[in-house]
């Protein structure tokens, strides 16, 4: 009797009494465990897939920073007038490939009916300085469930260097290239293998903000990858990207929170402290206190190299022909600077822009009431679920 099948029994027989499922959701995982979401709409694996990954990366002449002044020196440069860190700290491409441990979840209808129809799997990614339970904050603010009452599954993960997926070396291993390829082979791995006991018909990129760049990364190479695509917290450009990273106080995520990244190189940063977090991606007075400070203790890790990186994936992707869909709070401040309606409505611009081969009739955008740039942590973070379910259904998913 092989380990991986003893582990699989013990798995089941320790959820049993919570969750009416069997090892078969557990396929595809290692270190597998079974779980609820957060309304109990949705029976979940979480684990980590196993995910093979080549990409050519930016070769980076910039050192990890030796202090937190070294570090915020560096973003200092970046951002001022006329400069050209980027032009000279990149020296070529290498190949960087391997096979990366990514921890995620994979939720299915919790409704017996719905759970035996899936035929469509949603893949969730998440944007700089979060994890994979953005997705699942809590009641009323999950997106997992939302998904799961329509009748989808769905698949949040956290991002290479993130939560519990590896934390490989920060500035010339974590880029955006490389993320867009793991995004690829999830979105291949998902198409062509039977995970979780299911076989998938449709696949789905759902992505926020950094997560909605390597949407746009991913579509751009690989256009046959997705049957659609729902762009959250994003808009076509990167112009107020300097805002962001430096009202975000990015710090040293072993100098910052040493109890829970005291052991990660120092090209790891984190988002400073909750004004930085409240002042990039929370509108007062649309949410709640108690939701805020639980994404303040959730924030994760993001890196140098995927900073210097960010402007080389976001290209049109004109090929990519299905349907797509952009959600952004009105209020969002990294693509918007707080206001997505002036001087029109800047979501508009993204179908026109990026993704020219998608007809008028497939595209539709929703600016949501009411909301910032951290969409599924405002109070009316169920508008959005509701536009975006009703988006892909509309379009036969």
């Amino acid at each position: 009797m092989s380990s991986t099948f003893l582990l699989a029994c013990l798995g089941v027989a320790a959820a049993a009494a919570v969750l009416p499922m069997n090892s078969s959701l557990m396929q595809g995982f290692r270190h597998p465990h079974l779980v609820d979401s957060s309304s109990k709409h949705a029976h979940c694996v979480n684990g980590v897939v196993p995910v093979f990954a080549s990409a050519t990366n930016a070769i980076l002449d910039v050192s990890s920073p030796t202090s937190q002044f070294n570090a915020t020196e560096i973003f200092q440069e970046l951002f001022e007038a006329g400069s050209t860190l980027i032009q000279r700290a990149q020296k070529g491409t290498r190949t960087v490939q391997g096979t990366y441990g990514i921890n995620g979840i994979l939720c299915v209808p919790a409704d017996p009916a719905k759970r035996s129809a899936v035929k469509t799997i949603e893949i969730l990614t998440h944007g700089v300085g979060l994890e994979k339970s953005y997705w699942d904050i809590a009641p009323g603010y999950s997106y997992v469930d939302a998904a799961a009452a329509a009748g989808y599954a769905t698949f949040a993960y956290d991002r290479l260097g993130v939560g519990g997926s590896e934390r490989p070396e920060p500035i010339q291993e974590v880029q955006a290239f490389l993320e867009v390829e793991i995004l690829h082979a999830l979105a291949q791995l998902f198409r062509t293998t039977k995970i979780g006991g299911y076989q998938f018909t449709n696949i789905i990129g759902v992505g926020h903000s950094f997560g909605s760049i390597l949407q746009v990364g991913a579509n751009s190479k690989y256009p046959q990858d997705f049957d659609g695509v729902v762009l959250t917290a994003f808009t076509n450009t990167l112009t107020n990207l300097p805002y962001t990273i430096l009202a975000n106080n990015p710090a040293i995520a072993a100098f910052n929170e040493p109890s829970r990244f005291g052991r990660l190189p120092s090209g790891y940063l984190v988002h400073k402290d909750a004004i930085s977090i409240q002042q990039v991606f929370f509108r007062y007075p649309y949410f709640e206190p108690t939701i805020f400070f639980n994404q303040v203790r959730r924030k994760d890790t993001y890196t140098f190299g995927e900073e210097l990186t960010i402007g080389g994936v976001l290209n049109p992707a004109p090929a990519y022909n299905g349907p797509l869909s952009v959600v952004t709070g009105i209020y969002d401040f990294p693509f918007c600077l707080g206001n997505c309606s002036y001087p029109d409505n800047q979501l508009a611009k993204v179908q026109p822009s990026l993704y020219p081969g998608v007809p008028d009739s497939k595209s539709e955008v929703y600016l949501v009431p009411e909301n910032g740039h951290y969409i599924n942590a405002h109070r009316s973070a169920p508008l959005a679920f509701a536009h975006i379910n009703t988006f892909l259904a509309n379009n036969g998913f």
